[in-house]
Formats: structure tokens, C-alpha cells, sequence
């Protein structure tokens, strides 16, 4: 008997419980049109002031591995939360060269780059400052249409101190060698003409990520297949059943009932049916009078 092919576990998107109810799908779509904006900022910006060529070749939003590699981040802060911004220096040094003119070889910034300048740091605040003001409007805009300013053109005015005005001021907080949260949005830079490559990696700390997943919930459109049918998630109706609890109780103890008598009971872990099917393990919280479930397991 042959042994059938197996596809390989990496093909397959691996669901993470607790992201049950958030629109987590619509990261990739918002990665996109982040990637638009700043292709938009480098367009009007650098490439138009220094005379390079930086255009966006990737992005995508996923979250953070134990692999992945250490990086200095800028990290700037807000009330709402803190973002972190990591460059890659040779990006750094191309703004740089062109910015002073400087020669215009590249350097090998893992042997031979030189040493970092203050004037390397202030471009690269600067430059940090300017992106993550663009992200903090993305975030506030959702997949719709850029707002007034456009985060495109907040970035382009941003300052050291990050952007002024709506809908959020962030401003350098430290530079840190450990991300602000968990989640990651890499954008993949290139120069083709000086065969320049180089990541842009950002994160957001929950708060960040709450606000993201939030404006998603409430402006992101739902995705169509092809044909502009419904996608699968939205036509697979599936009712869930929460058993909150179950309990024994005597015949006596019931005919003992009087008014006002309370059952002492105490919720914790909860099962999540479909049908008669449990799938879930949850746990209840209280929230505002209502309960809702959360934590969840898979059994």
C-alpha cells in the first residue's frame, strides 16, 4: 500500500484561540495599504529630496516568532500606547549619503560600515518618527480612504518629536533592544538601480493592537472570493452554544428553595458546543454587567 502525500505543516495557517472574534484576517489587507502609504512618503519625500529611488516591495503582519532576530528599536509612546520602529542601517546610510553627498558606494554594514554619527541618529529619529506617525493614522483609518491630513502627508510633516495634531501625537520614548509587543509589520524596501535591499519592521504594543483590531472591526470590508461570492467564513454558518455551567442539586434541596434563596455557584471554565460537539474550552468574565468569553482552549 502506498503512503499518500502529506503536505507540509507550513502551508497551513495555524489559528490562534485567543484571536477568536478579532478580525485578524484583515492584518494582511491592512499591511497592504500601509505599504501604499508609505510608498506614497518615500514617492514625496525622500526620494523626491535626496534623489534616491526607495520603493516598497513587501509587506506583511504576522506575529513574532522566538526565531526571529534581534533588532534596536525606537520605541515611541503615546497615550494610547507605545510603537516600535526598527530600520536597517544601510537604509539609514543610503538617506545619509545622498542627504550630505557623500559617496555614493555602498557599505558593507555588517564589516566595514562606519562608525554611527549624530547626524546618522538624528536622520534615523527622524525617519522613525516619520513612519510610525504614518502608521498611527493608518490604524486610525482603518482599510478606508486615507482622513484629512492623509498618513502619507503626517509623516511628511512630522518632526523629531513625532507628528502634531489628530488624531494621535506619539512622540521618542528610548531605544530598546526588545519589541513593544508581539505583533510585527514588516515592509520590505529596495533601491533596484543600486541593488539596495532593506526591512522596516514595526510593533505595537496591545493597546496599539486593541485600537487596530477595533477600527478593523468597524471599517474593514468583508473579503469576496474570485467569483464575488461571499468568502467561506461568511456562508458557513455555525451556531455556538456556551454551557455556562452544570450542576447537582438534590430533590430535596430544590423543594427546600425559598425566595430570595441563592444557589452558591462559581463559574470558571466553560464548554463551547457546536451542536453537541465541544470544541472549546473558555473562560467567563464580566465586563460592563454582561459575561463574555474569553481564553479560549482547544479541547
Amino acid at each position: 500500500m502506498t503512503r499518500p502525500d502529506t503536505v507540509p505543516a507550513t502551508q497551513h495557517t495555524v489559528i490562534d484561540p485567543r484571536s477568536l472574534g478579532r478580525p485578524v484576517h484583515l492584518l494582511p489587507a491592512f499591511a497592504d495599504r500601509f505599504a501604499a502609504d508609505i510608498g506614497d512618503f518615500l514617492r514625496l519625500g525622500p526620494n523626491r529630496r535626496y534623489g534616491t529611488a526607495l520603493a516598497v516591495q513587501t509587506a506583511s503582519m504576522a506575529l513574532s516568532t522566538a526565531a526571529a532576530p534581534a533588532r534596536r528599536w525606537m520605541v515611541f509612546g503615546s497615550a494610547q500606547g507605545r510603537i516600535g520602529v526598527s530600520i536597517e542601517r544601510k537604509l539609514v546610510l543610503r538617506l545619509l549619503q545622498c542627504r550630505y553627498g557623500l559617496p555614493q558606494e555602498a557599505a558593507d554594514v555588517e564589516t566595514t560600515a562606519p562608525p554611527v554619527t549624530a547626524s546618522e541618529e538624528r536622520l534615523a529619529r527622524k525617519l522613525g518618527a516619520q513612519l510610525v506617525t504614518a502608521l498611527v493614522h493608518r490604524v486610525y483609518d482603518g482599510l478606508q480612504a486615507a482622513g484629512t491630513a492623509g498618513a502619507a502627508g503626517a509623516a511628511a510633516e512630522a518632526s523629531d518629536a513625532g507628528a502634531d495634531g489628530e488624531p494621535e501625537a506619539v512622540a521618542w520614548s528610548a531605544d530598546a533592544f526588545a519589541a513593544p509587543g508581539v505583533w510585527y509589520l514588516t515592509l520590505g524596501l529596495a533601491e533596484v538601480a543600486k541593488e539596495l535591499e532593506g526591512l522596516v519592521c514595526f510593533s505595537l504594543d496591545e493597546g496599539w493592537m486593541r485600537s487596530l483590531l477595533g477600527q478593523l472591526a468597524r471599517t474593514g470590508p468583508a473579503p469576496r472570493d474570485a467569483d464575488g461570492a461571499e468568502p467561506l467564513a461568511a456562508r458557513l454558518k455555525l451556531r455556538l452554544v456556551a454551557r455556562l455551567l452544570q450542576q447537582r442539586v438534590s430533590l430535596g434541596e430544590v423543594l427546600a428553595l425559598k425566595v430570595n434563596d441563592v444557589l452558591p455557584v462559581n463559574l470558571q471554565t466553560t464548554d463551547v458546543l457546536v451542536k453537541d460537539s465541544r470544541l472549546f474550552t473558555a473562560t467567563v468574565a464580566e465586563h460592563k454587567g454582561r459575561l463574555w468569553l474569553t481564553a479560549f482552549n482547544d479541547v
